[in-house]
């Protein structure tokens, strides 16, 4: 019996030093579409970013950090090839997402291309990285053939390691976690309308 207790004890305390290392990335809280009777599809998604310590101090010195947030066809094969051959010549499976620091105002800003909106709070801020409502992606008439149940499409939110400044690219290089933040391939909930 007394085994048994230093035994949880051990798993207890192995759990709470583990704890903060978990914690550090990018998860996806939601990840939704809607396949259109025209042939396309509107994503909505939402993901929870602990950035680490590292990333927070180059963000104070001003420097911004770009986040994508992109898209894949897995299924119907067809479609999903035919869109992997497009989006070597354009990348509008992209959505850009640029997080910056103002010190004299003392606000985050997140930017979308020209649109922008400022928080002032750094964990407000990562809340709209990565948030979508109705994003239509696919060219129109793509999946139109398809049911919801025969497509299947994933979406990425990750830091764009090659838009830091180079010293910090050759430190994102080793790929530690303060470095990769990465939510991985997740796939979406479609249902068909």
């Amino acid at each position: 019996m007394h085994c048994c207790k230093k035994i949880k004890y051990f798993f207890c305390l192995l759990l709470l030093v583990a704890l903060p290392v978990m914690a550090d990335g990018v998860h996806a809280m939601r990840a939704d579409g809607i396949k259109m009777p025209d042939g396309t599809v509107l994503v909505g998604t939402r993901f929870y970013i602990d950035l680490p310590q590292a990333l927070q101090s180059v963000l104070k010195q001003g420097i911004p950090l770009q986040f994508n947030l992109s898209y894949q066809v897995n299924r119907p094969s067809r479609v999903a090839y035919k869109l992997r051959f497009n989006h070597l010549f354009k990348d509008d499976n992209i959505i850009s997402y640029k997080l910056s620091y103002h010190p004299v105002t003392n606000r985050y800003r997140v930017a979308m291309g020209s649109f922008y909106t400022e928080y002032p709070s750094l964990d407000t801020a990562l809340k709209a990285l990565g948030a979508t409502a109705n994003w239509q992606i696919l060219p129109q008439g793509s999946l139109k053939d398809y049911s919801a149940a025969d497509v299947q499409i994933s979406v990425q939110l990750a830091l764009n390691e090659q838009r830091l400044p180079k010293p910090y690219q050759i430190n994102a290089a080793d790929k530690s976690k303060h470095w990769h933040l990465d939510s991985g391939w997740v796939r979406l909930n479609i249902v068909g309308e």
